[in-house]
């Protein structure tokens, strides 16, 4: 038996979804979202409303242009921050309020063009003005006025290493409240766990990219609510997969495409608990002594080379 080459004549000859959406309300035109309502163009978002054009969104409401950000209200154009109330062009913030072209700003309200400032208010280009003269100064400035004295400003401010808020052993950029994590991204309340990126929620989990409230998972990628699961994609609420796609709300599968409230399957076959550990257990020892290794390359590409981004020209 030839596991791989049967999982992938599986793969071809079984329907794809073209994306995942769970427990959304009007928010057909997003992918790989849940429980979003009234959202528009956004991927890789949880729990958001009235939201749209954005990437990496979590808990937000009324948010337009935004790239990675967590628990953000009436914003626009803003990156990589968390707890943002009526800001715009604000990048690796937190807890700000009413702040426009902010860069590395922490617990600020009603701050202008600033770089690097911690609870500060009535500032502009990291000068603290009365709240009457800052009301005034806002009024005659301009935007392109502000865009070019705030990139200037950046570029005179010293810089931190990384992004980390409420970490403790961590290597890695823009974690938060995350504990023993090595080279780890875009993550935040993850523990012990290593190369992983884009996570929430996470404990137990190594080379991971976009996963959220899992425990116990090895090569996952763009999956949601698994527990000790490897080598899937694109699963969500699952548990005890390995080499899966697309399956959804199952348990005890292996090598499996496409299933959903399923049960000891292998290969979308059903099998008696009995039989599927026996069989399970024979393809392991199998693969350990394939050459390609165990879980090392078991998907094989869908689309052409040329279809890819992995085609385009470099700038």
């Amino acid at each position: 038996m030839d596991f791989f080459a049967e999982l992938n004549a599986l793969r071809d000859s079984t329907p794809r979804l073209s994306v995942v959406r769970l427990n959304n309300i009007n928010s057909d035109f997003t992918a790989n979202t849940d429980q979003c309502k009234n959202c528009y163009l956004l991927a890789n978002a949880v729990s958001n409303e009235d939201c749209m054009y954005g990437r990496d969104f979590y808990n937000n409401t009324d948010c337009i242009d935004c790239d990675h950000i967590m628990h953000c209200t009436l914003c626009y154009e803003c990156v990589n921050s968390r707890g943002l109330w009526g800001c715009s062009h604000m990048q690796d913030s937190a807890n700000c309020r009413d702040c426009d072209f902010g860069f590395d700003m922490r617990d600020c309200t009603n701050c202008i063009g600033c770089v690097g400032l911690r609870n500060a208010e009535f500032y502009i280009f990291n000068v603290r003005y009365m709240k009457e003269d800052f009301l005034k100064k806002r009024l005659e400035l301009t935007r392109d006025e502000i865009a070019l004295e705030f990139e200037a400003l950046r570029l005179r401010v010293p810089r931190r290493s990384g992004m980390f808020i409420g970490t403790e052993h961590c290597f890695g950029d823009y974690m938060f409240n995350s504990k023993n994590v090595f080279c780890g991204f875009d993550i935040s309340e993850c523990q012990d766990s290593a190369y992983i990126e884009e996570c929430k929620k996470m404990n137990d989990c190594y080379d991971i990219t976009v996963l959220e409230q899992a425990a116990f998972c090895y090569e996952i990628s763009s999956s949601h609510i698994l527990n000790n699961c490897n080598f899937c994609f694109q699963c969500v609420e699952s548990s005890d997969l390995e080499f899966c796609e697309f399956v959804f709300n199952s348990k005890n599968c292996f090598g499996c495409i496409g299933l959903n409230h399923k049960e000891y399957y292998i290969l979308n076959k059903k099998y008696s608990p009995e039989d599927y550990a026996r069989m399970v257990a024979e393809i392991r020892s199998g693969l350990k002594k394939d050459p390609r290794g165990y879980g090392a390359g078991f998907f094989h590409p869908t689309f052409p080379f040329a279809d890819t981004v992995a085609s385009w020209a470099r700038l």
